[in-house]
């Protein structure tokens, strides 16, 4: 299998801004603690071309992926990115997020329904549909609050969130899929200084500072909030290099790895490393 790895090179701004405040840069591209001129990306094949959720599977150090049209996760090699196994759990449908907890995956579908399996590594079983019951949304995006075993689900689109200029996060219980309570997750449109708008389309929570990342493919933008939903960082991603991203995770040293879908080029897997120093 042929996968081009190129490093691109870019002006990189290297100097971190320390603090707890909304970190923005608008003349250079940055993310706090991570060295953005060492990423590398990663071409896909194009099974993958519209790959739509990333996560890392700790107990298999190897990465999950699912294809937004069809109900198949892949399972991929940590370092090449190579298809190494795929595995299906589902029909043809709009899937958009894949979470990953102690040998438990869970895929969301765009209406909100979650798909939850076991994962062994090798086998599929007790594939389970959790049905939502919430207020009515467009998703992309969810994360395991594993602190009271919830799903946060996110909407990109919703009419609460034009209503009231934020995003509101809808939890779900984890095992039985009962709506629980919205409004434990807020983005305030407001807070934001680089977009007006903000349509999430990944999320992932840091293994190590257990921040909120938030990722947002129609803004190109990505912002960072601690374990009690606060701004802390706001970053413009470049159109280049991310031309489509959907997916987001990290794995368990911190290294971030951000997925594009195809657009005018290859379906990529962007890496960037986390700041040694």
């Amino acid at each position: 299998m042929n996968i081009k790895r190129t490093v691109l090179k870019l002006f990189i701004c290297s100097s971190l801004i320390a603090g707890c405040s909304a970190d923005v840069s608008k003349k250079a591209f940055e993310i706090r603690g991570y060295n953005c001129e060492a990423l590398t990306a990663i071409e896909l094949k194009k099974e993958l071309k519209e790959i739509s959720g990333l996560a890392y599977d700790k107990q298999q150090n190897s990465f999950v992926a699912i294809n937004d049209e069809q109900g198949i996760f892949f399972v991929l090699d940590v370092n090449t990115f190579d298809i190494k196994n795929k595995f299906h759990f589902g029909e043809k449908g709009d899937y958009e997020e894949i979470q990953l907890l102690e040998g438990v995956i869970y895929v969301l579908r765009s209406d909100g329904t979650i798909f939850k399996m076991t994962y062994t590594g090798s086998d599929v079983s007790n594939i389970a549909t959790l049905d939502y019951q919430g207020p009515k949304a467009e998703f992309e995006s969810f994360y395991i609050n594993q602190t009271n075993n919830q799903l946060v689900l996110i909407p990109k689109n919703s009419k609460e969130s034009k209503a009231n200029q934020s995003t509101t996060g809808y939890s779900i219980d984890a095992s039985t899929g009962k709506f629980i309570s919205n409004g434990d997750f807020k983005i305030d449109w407001k807070e934001l200084t680089q977009s007006a708008y903000f349509h999430p389309s990944a999320v992932a929570t840091h293994p190590k500072t257990k921040e909120i990342y938030v990722l947002a493919s129609i803004e190109k933008a990505l912002i960072v909030l601690d374990a009690s939903c606060k701004l802390v960082a706001e970053y413009k991603l470049p159109s280049k290099t991310f031309q489509q991203p959907e997916g987001i995770t990290f794995d368990e040293q911190g290294n971030l790895y951000i997925s594009n879908e195809a657009g005018d080029t290859n379906p990529t897997i962007i890496k960037i490393p986390i700041q040694t120093k």
